[in-house]
């Protein structure tokens, strides 16, 4: 019951005592009532007395009009709004002065309003769908790969940190505010500075230190070309602001988020921003700044990102744009957005040691069987080159036909001489089933009709090579044992037309050279054979040059290189496939590093998943050399597919006295710096999505680096 003297004012409110339930239900259907669009409502007449006298006090509060009618059981309540005439004596006025007006607009803009406080700010009714919304558009935003929404802020003033001293010996510092001038004069900004300049990490934080100088709003997106390196760089600007990470600095990849309504730089993989950006371009409304940085990878993600960027860039006059690698083609840029500058950093002077295959081969020894064949086989090489060269001796020493005489066979000891241990003649190039069947006899035929061909002009000679290659299954590039001629080359330059055009026929190569490193054209005009010249050149023309061999691999390396190391360099081609990984050769220089040099990580480039688990393989199960110190090594990998979690154990530095390997992908190539890594071998391939037109398949293929990644490997 009520108080006595409780009368109809706010002040008996207090003394009405009323279920607990009664009151909550009574609170909750008040407030709908005031926010909603019905003019009146009306309360059951179950009420008891001390209820509708609590409604009353409750709607007197509340500014609205209560009246209860009726009599006994039949006695109800009803409520009604207030109309226009009865609000004007409760709308109150503010009227400011200017000066208050900009202190509350300054303090607004350097302290905005988030969402949470601008939901709290609604009715109570109304609170609840704004959290439902609020909590469905960040789920929306994790799982579409979209950047969350902001609004540009001052930033804070960035505490001291003991990485101060270190960010002010890095080279980018010394241009810190030419660089800040320069990207607020100009739209798009180019800056190529060299790996461990310091472009990645204060850039950002140099545009964050100048809007909190002169009180100016900033958001900025940065972009990496992969999530280890996005996450990395925000951990290590986070750290360097003394901060936590999703406070001024987060960063945003595939499935994890790391931001907050105060996040002013984002860090994010080229794909997050590209995927915001397909929302349409107004949710870059509220950016101040965009930095792509490592530009110089040009993926799809990156190519489409530039395109769209410069479209946006059309329609936001306050968005600014920073292109920025280490390895940066200025000019395509420039053409590409036309007028910009571009700013050079020199990277820090770190001596950076470079080692090319030669040297490896030389100062670790390397060799396999196949070098070892190939070092015998270029040393009869020699002797059949002396003797090709008596053979063109006699040719121009004798321009008329010489008597016929016996032709040529080789006794059997010289023919053996010939052989290496598997039966196989010196440089031929014939079928696995030749070099098994192949007999001596044979050897000795084609040997004797090719040297009565060239010797004595025998034209009669090639119907028993032809008989020789048809019959019993002689390679048709059969080289002959002394000389390394093969019948297309003797044909060519004797001038036989009509023989050589029937060796094409029979699938001569006529990229094939002899121990002087003829080709069967060049045997054609070193004689005067015209007509077979223009043969030649027309057929070569039609095919076109498919085969390389070792030695042009070589060749084109330039004249640097010793003789000794050009050795080398065709051993080694010749025995391995350069399509290829040579894992046998890492192994091998890995084992070097570790016995004969300091301690320090070592980084290898491997080309993709399956070359880093067979190199983990070997090292730490099939290498004895390593399997059986499995303690004293720590072997990591490093690929896109691999947890977040696990990527970061790599930065980690391991325990004393003992070696940290790193197997990894061009995933290590830009913007993330292992800090103990001191070795860092490059194989040098890498592998591409490749599309077939033909088969419509999408395929890895395994292909040669840029040299932009290789000096990019280099600078690790």
């Amino acid at each position: 019951p009520a108080a006595p003297g409780g009368g109809r004012g706010g002040r008996g409110l207090r003394v009405v005592r009323v279920d607990e339930e009664v009151e909550i239900a009574v609170n909750l259907a008040l407030e709908r009532f005031r926010y909603g669009e019905d003019t009146e409502m009306e309360f059951p007449s179950s009420f008891t007395r001390a209820e509708r006298a609590f409604v009353h006090r409750l709607c007197h509060s509340l500014g609205l009009i209560s009246k209860s009618k009726g009599k006994g059981a039949n006695r109800y309540l009803t409520v009604r709004k207030k109309d226009g005439s009865e609000l004007k004596h409760a709308v109150m006025t503010c009227a400011l002065t200017p000066g208050t007006k900009h202190a509350v607009h300054t303090l607004i803009r350097n302290f905005p309003v988030t969402n949470k406080e601008r939901t709290e700010l609604l009715p109570k009714t109304e609170r609840g769908n704004a959290y439902a919304i609020e909590s469905e558009n960040k789920e929306m935003n994790k799982t579409s790969g979209r950047l969350s929404d902001g609004i540009p802020q001052v930033p804070v003033k960035r505490g001291k940190s003991e990485f101060d001293s270190f960010r002010q010996s890095l080279p980018v510092f010394e241009k810190q505010e030419e660089i800040i001038k320069i990207i607020k004069d100009h739209k798009v900004v180019l800056i190529v500075g060299e790996t461990g300049s310091g472009k990645t990490t204060q850039i950002p934080q140099f545009i964050l230190d100048d809007c909190h100088k002169n009180g100016t709003p900033c958001r900025i997106f940065c972009t990496q070309p992969r999530r280890l390196a996005a996450l990395a760089v925000a951990e290590r600007v986070a750290a360097e602001r003394r901060e936590k990470i999703g406070q001024t600095v987060g960063y945003q990849i595939r499935l994890e988020s790391r931001v907050s309504p105060k996040t002013l730089v984002t860090f994010c993989t080229n794909g997050i921003l590209l995927r915001t950006l397909m929302a349409g371009d107004s949710t870059l409304s509220t950016v101040t700044h965009v930095i792509v940085d490592e530009v110089h990878e040009r993926d799809r993600f990156s190519d489409f990102l530039l395109i769209k960027l410069r479209d946006v860039l059309q329609s936001q006059a306050n968005l600014k744009l920073i292109i920025s690698s280490a390895a940066l083609d200025a000019d395509l840029f420039i053409r590409y957005f036309g007028c910009c500058p571009v700013i050079h950093i020199q990277g820090r002077p770190f001596e950076v040691k470079e080692m090319f295959l030669e040297d490896i081969l030389r100062s670790t020894g390397y060799t396999n069987k196949e070098m070892v064949k190939y070092k015998k086989d270029k040393q009869q090489e020699e002797k059949q080159q002396s003797t090709l060269t008596e053979w063109c001796s006699a040719q121009e020493k004798s321009n008329k036909v010489e008597p016929e005489r016996p032709r040529s066979v080789p006794r059997t000891t010289e023919e053996c001489s010939l052989l290496g241990d598997d039966g196989d003649t010196v440089f031929n190039q014939l079928t696995e089933k030749d070099v098994n069947c192949l007999e001596l006899w044979l050897i000795k035929e084609m040997d004797s009709c090719l040297s009565a061909i060239w010797l004595h002009k025998d034209v009669d000679a090639f119907a028993q090579v032809f008989h020789l290659i048809l019959t019993e299954n002689v390679s048709v590039d059969y080289r002959h044992s002394e000389t390394s001629a093969t019948a297309l080359m003797v044909a060519s330059g004797r001038g036989f037309l009509s023989q050589v055009e029937q060796l094409i026929s029979m699938g001569a190569n006529i990229h094939c050279r002899s121990s002087n490193g003829w080709m069967a054209v060049d045997w054609a005009k070193r004689f005067g054979q015209t007509e077979v010249v223009d043969l030649l050149e027309s057929f070569s023309a039609s095919a076109g040059f498919g085969n390389l061999d070792e030695n042009s691999l070589v060749q084109t390396s330039g004249s640097d290189l010793s003789a000794e190391d050009r050795e080398l360099l065709a051993a080694y081609h010749h025995s391995f496939d350069d399509e290829k990984v040579d894992l046998d050769l890492i192994m091998h220089l890995l084992y070097n590093i570790c016995h004969s040099c300091e301690m320090g990580a070592i980084l290898v480039f491997l080309p993709g998943y399956d070359e880093i688990v067979s190199m983990r393989d070997r090292i730490l199960f099939d290498d004895r050399r390593f399997a059986d110190n499995t303690h004293r090594y720590q072997v990591f990998m490093l690929h896109s597919n691999m947890q977040t979690l696990d990527q970061k154990k790599v930065l980690k530095s391991p325990p004393p006295g003992v070696r940290k390997i790193i197997l990894s992908t061009n995933i290590a190539e830009t913007s993330i710096t292992i800090n103990d890594v001191v070795f860092v071998i490059d194989s040098g391939k890498v592998k591409e999505k490749s599309f077939d037109a033909l088969s419509c398949v999408t395929m890895l293929k395994m292909v040669w680096i840029s040299k932009a990644s290789a000096i990019q490997r280099k600078g690790r």
